[in-house]
């Protein structure tokens, strides 16, 4: 199986080859702004505890994490929309 670091190296080869340059440029720069942020050594790493949350289901239920990790492991994905290359991998 490979690694999320190896996906994301594939995915950002091919889109090398099928973006155009305009499209690359703007990724790029968002990619920047973030770095320049330091959201890499404010994120959460592996391992960490991940911090309790409440959010709205599809039925506008409020559901918090600690009441979901009762019932075992949560998975949390972050989807920003279908136009996110690196989100819609697979859809």
């Amino acid at each position: 199986m490979k690694s999320l670091e190896q996906q994301i190296n594939e995915l950002n080869e091919n889109l090398v080859k099928q973006l155009p340059s305009e499209v690359l440029a703007i990724f790029g720069q968002s990619i920047h702004e973030l770095k320049a942020q330091g959201i890499e050594e404010s994120s959460i790493g592996t391992g960490e505890k991940f911090p309790d949350f409440n959010l709205l289901n599809m039925n506008s239920k409020a559901i918090a994490l600690k009441e979901l990790l009762k019932n075992g492991k949560v998975i949390v994905a972050f989807f920003r929309g279908s136009w996110c290359p690196y989100c819609a991998v697979g859809i």
